[in-house]
């Protein structure tokens, strides 16, 4: 490939490790009080040179957003007990079961693009080195787990 699909796969790895680090930071951790971004960012505030005004500003954000999404995030746990439900009935409709699925799916991608804008008002509060530091640290943490064989700390991620 010539030097334009090697910047090309170059931007798109960039961008591929930022969004999934967006995602994983913006999803929130099960068993943690805080959600992964906010997480992740006070682990690494020193690298990533982050002062206290920016740091307060990250936390506003992410606890607005775990208000806001609250209400959807119980949705979707709701609406996955009625799938649950119904796959455990002795012979489940199958009409039923997918439009079910359709739901869920639907209230979680309202969740995910809610995330999303979390991510982005976040991620406009980085500098560009800021964020290309936050790329690497993501990076160092893939290469760690691909080493390690999965996820850390039973299976939860950043």
């Amino acid at each position: 490939m010539g030097k334009r699909g090697c910047g090309t796969r170059s931007w798109f790895a960039r961008w591929t490790a930022l969004s999934a680090v967006a995602l994983a930071l913006c999803a929130g951790d099960r068993g943690h009080d805080r959600p992964g971004i906010e997480r992740i960012l006070e682990r690494h505030a020193e690298r990533l040179q982050l002062d206290d005004a920016t740091r307060e500003q990250i936390r506003a954000l992410a606890e607005a957003s775990r208000q806001q999404t609250q209400p959807q995030r119980e949705a979707v746990d709701r609406l996955r007990d009625e799938l649950h439900a119904m796959l455990s009935a002795d012979a489940p409709e199958l009409e039923a079961v997918l439009q079910k699925a359709d739901e869920i799916g639907r209230a979680e991608t309202a969740l995910k693009k809610q995330r999303l804008r979390t991510m982005l008002a976040i991620r406009a509060l980085l500098t560009s080195e800021q964020r290309r530091e936050l790329v690497r640290i993501h990076e160092e943490f893939r290469a760690e787990r691909r080493e390690s064989g999965g996820w850390r700390d039973g299976g939860e991620h950043e």
